[in-house]
């Protein structure tokens, strides 16, 4: 145990209290909590318009598959029929 403790380093000088930091600091913890707070209200409309707009870009999309199988289909009968007829 004491092996241990002789490898630990201890500081023993003496802190003093920085008045100009603890007004910094306050300051831009108060900067940073009104634009995270903007930020917050930002990203939610974001995210909101982004669902919005995947959710357009979806039904838009879901039409042309439809319409390419429904094109191959109808040309694979019409060259069943040329071919058979």
């Amino acid at each position: 145990m004491f092996k241990l403790l002789t490898h630990r380093q201890f500081d023993f000088t003496t802190r003093y209290y920085d008045a100009e930091r603890e007004e910094r600091e306050a300051r831009h913890k108060a900067l940073y909590d009104k634009y995270e707070k903007e930020e917050k209200e930002k990203t939610v409309k974001s995210i909101q318009d982004s669902i919005d707009f995947s959710a357009v870009r979806n039904r838009r999309t879901e039409r042309k598959p439809v319409i390419i199988r429904a094109l191959l289909i109808a040309g694979m009968f019409a060259l069943l029929y040329f071919v058979l007829k």
